[in-house]
């Protein structure tokens, strides 16, 4: 078991030294923060999906806006949006930096064992803070806020619009409703939302397709890996 931790450990240390050089093509210093973050244990996603944010947050049709997370845990994701950013938008992450919450109704009891499990680890945001510093991610142009969802957007929707890229980590149902409800009018024409739990946990594709519903938003979702996460792309 020592050796695979070595090998990651390595991995980790490698990605840090290359995203230092700033002559390397973006690309080539890309695939190392992806590398970096997974083998670091600073991200709860797969490969597959850390691969899919930072090609969405570098698509270069996307609207003008910044990027915002909700659900940073440990700032893995975080980290790619903002190098994506490459400090020209703003990015902000939300998030308790506590416990999951408890569920509600809507959970069918579906994800109950993560309760009270934080995802941050137990330094919370200050963690947060290290993976973005120790990665080359951190600027001016990143803002984390901290405090639950119905105490912190409320005041800050305002500065936020317009919103090129909203990724969702919410993953129960009464979060996921309140941030969609919050945040969605801010995403600009042309913009993504990104649901990282909706193929995992009922309550969350219950929330997602309930607000899609009641909108009549009919932009297909797109699955980006069976298990776990989808987008759609907002049109007017």
């Amino acid at each position: 078991m020592i050796f695979p931790r070595i090998k990651k450990m390595i991995k980790a240390v490698t990605a840090r030294l290359v995203l230092a050089v700033k002559f390397l093509p973006r690309e080539i210093r890309a695939a190392f923060l992806i590398m970096g973050v997974e083998a670091a244990g600073r991200s709860m996603l797969s490969p597959r999906r850390l691969i899919s944010l930072y090609f969405h947050c570098s698509d270069p049709m996307l609207p003008q806006g910044c990027f915002v997370e909700c659900g940073v845990a440990r700032g893995g994701s975080l980290a790619i949006m903002s190098f994506a950013s490459a400090g020209k938008r703003s990015v902000w992450g939300f998030d308790s930096f506590e416990g999951m919450p408890q569920l509600t109704e809507e959970d069918k009891s579906d994800g109950e064992e993560w309760v009270g499990y934080r995802c941050s680890g137990p330094d919370g945001l200050r963690e947060a803070q290290r993976t973005l510093k120790s990665f080359h991610a951190a600027g001016d142009w990143v803002k984390l806020v901290r405090g639950w969802f119905e105490d912190t957007l409320p005041p800050a929707v305002a500065g936020l619009a317009p919103i090129a890229v909203l990724r969702l980590d919410n993953d129960w149902y009464e979060s996921t409703r309140f941030c969609l409800e919050t945040l969605y009018a801010s995403v600009a024409e042309g913009g993504l939302v990104i649901i990282d739990d909706y193929h995992t946990f009922i309550g969350c594709k219950t929330a997602v397709d309930e607000f899609r519903q009641k909108r009549g938003i009919t932009s297909p979702m797109i699955t980006t890996e069976s298990c776990s996460e989808a987008y759609w792309r907002k049109l007017v």
